[in-house]
């Protein structure tokens, strides 16, 4: 499509742009508008305030921090419970795949 795009179009469009974004953040922008609309609508009792775009817009990290492994094991658990799986002890696997023995189970 690139190929068959003039220079006049291509110019057009990056105008356009700079007029009205369509980028992600944008896009986030209008899902958070929709979402701001439908609670300040349907999901406030009467007398609260109404909820800001700000609080329904996703905030996303620059750096998300690495989980270490109890943090997802527990994550996971959590997810399995909500489902309905049976609880579990969990176990650890070494990166060869080989199950951690705890301080427990010895």
């Amino acid at each position: 499509m690139l190929a068959q795009v003039s220079t006049r179009q291509f110019n057009e469009w990056r105008d356009y742009a700079d007029l009205e974004p369509f980028d992600e953040k944008r896009a986030d922008l209008r899902a958070a508008s929709i979402v701001q609309a439908l609670v300040n609508l349907l999901g406030r009792r009467k007398g609260q305030p109404a909820v800001k775009l700000e609080e329904c817009a996703l905030r996303l990290q620059e750096k998300q921090e690495r989980q270490s492994r109890e943090q997802l094991v527990r994550m996971m658990t959590v997810i399995g419970q909500m489902y309905g799986a049976e609880p579990e002890t969990p176990r650890l696997l070494d990166a060869s795949g080989r199950p951690i023995r705890s301080a427990a189970e010895d």
